[in-house]
């Protein structure tokens, strides 16, 4: 009978890219994919350490999956917990593999050869990049594939692991970008979500560009559109913006990672610009754009830097609605950045900061999403949602995982993967509901 693998990958897009890779390799070697946990031969955990939550939760994950092991089952923890502890190993003997990142191009390899023995990655400084030849599984969806063009980061933002865990910034050349986006297209994917740790930075590698690499998307044949995330926003000017607006191909929607808006906070966190660049950036935006754009941001309250007057000045900027849709957190100390040993707000000035600037956000994406209702757009349909049990897709300004999803009211017989010509009836939260226009 043939082995079966169970794959969990936590954290952000990217993992899942790296674990849709691995996947591709024990399938390759004759290993089946496994339904549950429990009915596994063996169970991987692509863990995230970002932060302390993300660490906790790959822990309890880690703990929940071992549990359940069928006897004779083996359990392998791979991905950004093990490049944060080299010795993971002794945290967690538990565990049969443990696999770096530098590792994941032979982890079904390494499986087969220490099968009986187990093994310890070396860690290490994170270089892997993984290329067009290697293998992948689609686990989102058939239609909706995420593009990492580049892995690891230069930027060093004071309260940000990622340089440390994933390594300098590296990418992936044009060419290679482009034969894998041609076989998504291929295989019928519908939505190409292109990523990377900081998109604006590509090119400074290879001799080429962002720009370069949109316009070059944007001439591939098929019927597919692509959408760039995680764009830093010094790393935007005018003519990538135009590039955007003018790629037909190309969704409207930015994703813009602001982080704050007070001048002493945004030093203090090593970002590279003011917050009058940012008011500067949104009205080159609207300029550009008009009303068609749609824009996400994050934003971090109560950094260790950041005093009761540069709250109220985040606050108030979120306040003015400026953003579509804003991801707040509450800073979290980790040991492996700049900000660690920075003296931290006081828990309870940062809880009550915290929900002031949650619930800013909130109202502010309540009266931003009300623009959407009444509009006639296309609706990538995706199947049965199957906790509502009811046809779901996603529009244009919806990126997967991440921002809400559209209910559609009146499908008949449309085949998922279609894009359909809807209009958006109602709003519910981030969600949308829409009609089919017949």
């Amino acid at each position: 009978m043939k082995k079966k693998l169970f794959c969990c990958s936590l954290g952000c897009p990217k993992n899942r890219v790296d674990s849709e890779i691995v996947i591709a390799q024990f399938i390759d070697k004759g290993w089946e994919v496994a339904e549950t946990s429990g009915k596994a031969d063996l169970v991987i955990l692509n863990t995230c350490s970002f932060i302390n939550d993300a660490r906790e939760e790959s822990v309890n994950s880690f703990f929940d999956l071992h549990a359940n092991l069928k006897k004779g089952a083996k359990i392998a923890v791979m991905g950004c917990l093990p490049q944060l502890y080299p010795n993971l190993g002794e945290m967690l003997p538990e565990a049969d593999f443990i696999f770096g990142v530098n590792d994941l191009p032979d982890v079904a390899k390494i499986v087969a050869e220490h099968w009986n023995d187990g093994f310890r990655g070396k860690g290490g400084t994170s270089e892997f990049l993984y290329t067009s030849s290697m293998g992948r599984v689609l686990t989102y969806s058939p239609w909706t594939a995420y593009l990492k063009i580049a892995d690891g980061c230069n930027n060093f933002c004071s309260y940000c692991s990622i340089p440390h865990i994933r390594g300098r910034y590296r990418e992936r050349p044009l060419k290679d970008i482009l034969a894998e986006a041609e076989n998504l297209i291929k295989t019928g994917v519908k939505e190409i979500v292109v990523i990377a740790q900081d998109t604006t930075q590509y090119g400074s590698k290879t001799n080429s560009s962002l720009k370069a690499l949109i316009r070059s998307l944007n001439a591939l044949k098929g019927d597919f559109r692509f959408r760039v995330m995680y764009l830093y926003p010094s790393g935007i000017d005018r003519g990538l913006l135009e590039t955007i607006r003018d790629c037909k191909k190309m969704y409207n929607y930015l994703e813009v990672p602001i982080q704050h808006v007070s001048d002493t906070v945004l030093k203090a966190m090593n970002r590279r610009y003011t917050g009058q660049y940012l008011y500067n950036l949104i009205d080159m935006v609207k300029d550009v754009f008009g009303e068609n754009y749609l824009l996400r941001t994050t934003v971090i309250s109560s950094f260790p830097a950041e005093k009761k007057e540069d709250h109220e000045l985040l606050k108030k900027f979120i306040e003015e609605g400026l953003f579509d849709y804003i991801g707040a957190f509450k800073y979290s100390k980790e040991e492996s950045s700049a900000s660690y040993k920075m003296r931290a707000v006081p828990a309870k000035t940062a809880d009550a900061r915290f929900a002031e600037i949650e619930k800013a956000a909130h109202e502010c994406m309540e009266k931003r999403l009300d623009r959407f209702v009444g509009m006639e757009t296309e609706v990538l349909y995706e199947g049965i949602d199957p906790e509502l049990r009811v046809p779901v897709g996603r529009c244009w300004n919806q990126a997967p995982e991440i921002d809400g999803i559209t209910i559609i009211t009146n499908l008949e017989d449309e085949k998922e993967g279609s894009r359909l010509k809807c209009r958006i009836v109602s709003r519910e939260g981030t969600d949308f509901v829409a009609d089919i226009i017949r």
